[in-house]
């Protein structure tokens, strides 16, 4: 839900500075740059002192950024929020995902979907609740305050779960999200020399820079190739929405996770190319809809393969995962951005099959390590 609000009030923030789209482009970078630089440093952090911890910490974080964004109307203090946001955001996500999969160690797969299921649901009510807040409430800023009452009531429901890890022997260590005796050097270091986890790095770079760029220029798509700037917006809910399904069906099949990935990469390879080749906007509509349900599960099938491969440091190798993730949230859509001045929008979206190609090679490679 906060991704819908960080969505829609970056326009209100850069009506109400009078800025440029160069620095509104900023701002929204700081975000995702907090994603990218937090999560590793702190998923290290975690294998070393405990994930409960850091996940408190990161709440902390993410709280104080809201306020700041919500208080004050320096845009140096609201950009300093931003870049909090991503920092706590990205450490919640990828901390949280690896404390999953240590308690879950027999269906990581199943958990991982079912929370990112969660995360389409909020990405699919968001924007109508972050609407409903500003005019309600009255003003883009209320967004903030809400969100960071309730951030604080789940940091609260959160500090008080306890939980049990099962270690790499199937008996259980008590102490409640503790790490497994670790490397005395940098964790990172060592695990970045595995190639699987370059794989899977390369792989969720990729995933994350097609998906963002879907999902920003799919609006721009309808409206300057179809001449329907509605029929995009529904398309943009349905891309979303259809993910809410592909997920759930996902979480059902523990053991087809990568069946269940290369069948949805070959469904968003097909349907973007006939959208792209067929420009009629119902065809388009549906087409759109089917590449979110082809994506659903690639990111949980990803992210729970690198927790199931590096169990000893679920922290570190999420961490790195989502900091790759981060980097392909900010490469590729401004890639695609750039296609579309020399070929337009159009053309620049040839872009997302190639990649999609790239995705389903670099799984075949995975199947082959293991």
């Amino acid at each position: 839900m906060y991704l819908a609000v960080y969505q829609i009030t970056i326009n209100s923030i850069s009506g109400e500075f009078a800025i440029s789209s160069t620095i509104s482009g900023l701002l929204i970078s700081l975000h995702f740059a907090g994603i990218m630089i937090a999560p590793a440093i702190f998923g290290e952090i975690s294998d070393r002192i405990g994930k409960k911890p850091v996940i408190i910490m990161s709440f902390i974080i993410l709280i104080s950024g809201l306020l700041l964004v919500y208080f004050f109307n320096i845009l140096v203090l609201i950009a300093t929020g931003i870049l909090l946001i991503g920092c706590g955001f990205g450490v919640i996500e990828g901390v949280m995902s690896g404390l999953l999969a240590d308690i879950n160690s027999e269906r990581t797969n199943q958990v991982i979907n079912i929370s990112q299921m969660y995360f389409s649901i909020g990405a699919v009510l968001g924007p109508i609740t972050a609407l409903w807040v500003t005019e309600i409430l009255g003003g883009w800023k209320q967004n903030y305050i809400v969100l960071a009452l309730l951030f604080l009531i789940l940091l609260f429901i959160i500090a008080r779960q306890k939980h049990k890890k099962i270690n790499s022997e199937g008996g259980m260590l008590e102490n409640t999200i503790s790490g497994s005796p670790i490397s005395k050097g940098p964790i990172s270091m060592m695990l970045l020399k595995e190639r699987m986890l370059i794989l899977l790095c390369i792989s969720i770079f990729i995933y994350v820079g097609i998906e963002e760029s879907a999902a920003f220029w799919t609006n721009t798509y309808f409206h300057d190739v179809l001449n329907t700037e509605k029929l995009g917006a529904y398309a943009l809910s349905g891309y979303w929405g259809s993910m809410i399904i592909g997920r759930y069906l996902g979480s059902r099949f523990e053991e087809k996770g990568n069946i269940f990935s290369s069948v949805g990469l070959f469904i968003s390879f097909v349907s973007l190319i006939l959208a792209l080749i067929v420009k009629s906007p119902v065809f388009n509509l549906v087409c759109f809809v089917l590449l979110g349900f082809g994506f659903s599960v690639v990111w949980p099938v990803l992210m729970a393969t690198a927790a199931k491969s590096y169990p000893k440091y679920t922290g570190t190798t999420m961490g790195i995962m989502m900091m790759f993730g981060a980097a392909g949230g900010i490469i590729v859509p401004f890639i695609t951005g750039a296609a579309g001045e020399l070929a337009g929008i159009a053309g620049a979206l040839w872009i997302i099959p190639i990649f999609i190609l790239l995705i389903i090679l670099l799984q075949k490679k995975l199947k082959d390590l293991k």
